[in-house]
């Protein structure tokens, strides 16, 4: 029972990386893979139906947070509340910018959002590299290991923002009309690599980075990365046969993956700052139906929008 709460915390956690993983990679790509109007409607088309049901994982993981480990934000957090508000922020700017830029058909106006669109998705990846280093290397004090994790933070920001961006390639490759398929393809193709490295190098370097948990969480965490890093290595294998979905599979999973690693070194420290039994059990009835329901959701929209979009399509923004 100690560990189920980590374990179900890290499971939405990894969720929202792969959902809003997409949708971020999608607004990183946005004016990169849409020259013209047609074009970058489309791609806002590809996520919509997804958008808000994707944040509805965040969500969770707030009510998670708040509700089964309450003493949390001081005993781990208590140094990056500076980091977590910033990423709210950006969080909103990202948010306003998709629904604002088909408010009015003026091109300066749309051309604005967009570019506010693909820089706060950028920061918004950034971010959550920025988070998972700093959860990888222990929370805040880090006295004579500050430098450490800096470094390791920093090269967890490009970490995710290109693998965030190929996700939202190979996701844009399986959902954008034919003729822009291509472009998705290629961007997904070319990305692919050198996000698979850096993942792999920054999943190494975690056997020098002095984190919490010690060498029973390290070794984990290494070999997840290395096999996250191989997923995204097959990734343009498996667009290059049209096995989309298989490619999907592949980011998806290789998205995830940071999450759980953050998790894993998290863990042991997570069932100091539980709350108790008491309101365990009454979170534990609520989640019994709240978990399925959002999987089910979640599922149920991933199958009813699996298509491509094309000219009948439903515009959500």
């Amino acid at each position: 029972m100690d560990l189920l709460w980590p374990i179900l915390l890290g499971l939405l956690f990894a969720g929202y990386f792969v959902v809003d993983g997409f949708d971020i990679g999608a607004g990183l790509l946005l004016r990169r893979l849409g020259g013209g109007e047609y074009e970058r409607r489309a791609v806002l088309t590809s996520i919509g139906p997804f958008f808000l049901g994707n944040e509805v994982w965040l969500v969770a993981v707030g009510g998670v947070l708040a509700g089964a480990f309450p003493l949390m934000k001081d005993h781990l957090l208590g140094g990056l509340y500076l980091l977590i508000v910033a990423g709210l922020l950006i969080w909103v700017v990202r948010d306003a910018a998709i629904w604002f830029r088909s408010r009015r058909p003026s091109p300066r106006w749309r051309a604005g959002w967009d570019a506010m669109l693909g820089g706060s998705s950028g920061v918004f990846a950034v971010f959550w590299g920025l988070l998972v280093g700093a959860l990888l290397t222990g929370p805040p004090p880090l006295t004579d290991r500050w430098l450490v994790a800096g470094i390791n933070a920093a090269v967890w920001a490009v970490v995710m923002v290109l693998l965030f961006t190929t996700h939202g390639a190979v996701f844009l490759a399986a959902r954008l009309p034919a003729d822009l398929a291509a472009r998705a393809t290629a961007t997904a193709t070319r990305l692919s690599r050198p996000a698979a490295g850096l993942l792999a190098l920054a999943a190494l370097a975690q056997l020098v980075v002095p984190g919490p948990g010690g060498i029973a969480t390290t070794v984990p965490v290494v070999l997840l990365g290395l096999l996250a890093a191989a997923a995204l290595w097959s990734a343009p294998a498996a667009l290059a046969k049209s096995r989309y979905g298989s490619a999907v599979a592949l980011t998806s999973f290789a998205a995830a993956v940071p999450a759980v690693l953050a998790s894993l070194r998290l863990a042991g420290g997570l069932t100091d700052v539980t709350a108790d039994p008491a309101t365990l059990s009454v979170l534990s009835g609520f989640l019994v139906v709240l978990v399925p329901v959002l999987a089910a959701m979640q599922a149920w929209m991933w199958w009813t929008f699996r298509r491509r979009v094309h000219a009948g399509t439903v515009v959500f923004f």
